[in-house]
């Protein structure tokens, strides 16, 4: 449905409230292609041994690109160049990074569609999406496929360090009400630093790189 306020606030129980900061960004949440994530399980079968753990890939994409607005932000404060156009591309890859996912996410994967991964199959959406929307979605598509000239960009999509890795932790553990899993995102992503394009996480006066 069409609609002149894009710029909409969720209400998310791990994090509190979710903005959407771009009108692309919410015209690519309302696409079939990534409201069907609505329907798709994180954590696949798992509610049959933990029954309140129903939350969905959407869900989890929503909370992965809260994180990575975070995280932009306390780069930029720390002197790193990240324009505008790569905010929005950053915001874009981390949105659609899970795209791939079918039924039952990582519980059926290779099963549906035979060899191809859902990180396969999540470039191959996102592809997709970039020519419906005539080429707004170059470089996000550049910052996930891992060939846009600064490295660390990827990293904050895909690595050690990522805003999906943190988001899962901080999600998974929530619904599932296991407390192994629970981590202080906010710390980790205030310690985030480029040192030689890098993505770094200093602890004190050291500094461990993303693949420690």
């Amino acid at each position: 449905m069409y609609t002149t306020n894009k710029q909409k606030i969720i209400n998310d129980p791990v994090y509190g409230f979710i903005t959407i900061p771009d009108d692309l960004i919410f015209d690519v949440i309302e696409h079939p292609y990534f409201q069907r994530l609505r329907r798709i399980q994180q954590l696949g079968l798992t509610c049959y041994t933990y029954p309140s753990a129903q939350h969905t890939r959407f869900q989890h994409a929503l909370g992965a690109m809260h994180l990575m607005g975070l995280a932009i932000g306390v780069l930029r404060s720390k002197g790193i160049e990240i324009t505008a156009d790569e905010a929005k591309g950053l915001n874009l890859a981390i949105l659609l990074h899970d795209i791939g996912h079918g039924p039952f996410s990582h519980t059926l994967e290779l099963a549906i569609v035979r060899d191809l991964s859902h990180e396969d199959l999540s470039k191959l959406f996102l592809a997709a999406l970039n020519r419906q929307y005539g080429g707004r979605l170059d470089l996000a598509y550049a910052i996930f496929n891992d060939s846009y000239p600064k490295k660390f960009l990827h990293q904050l999509v895909s690595s050690q360090l990522d805003m999906d890795r943190l988001d899962y932790l901080a999600r998974d553990s929530f619904f599932t009400g296991v407390a192994e899993g629970v981590i202080s995102y906010d710390r980790i992503i205030k310690m985030l630093t480029v040192i030689n394009d890098e993505l770094v996480v200093k602890r004190g006066s050291t500094v461990r790189n993303s693949f420690i």
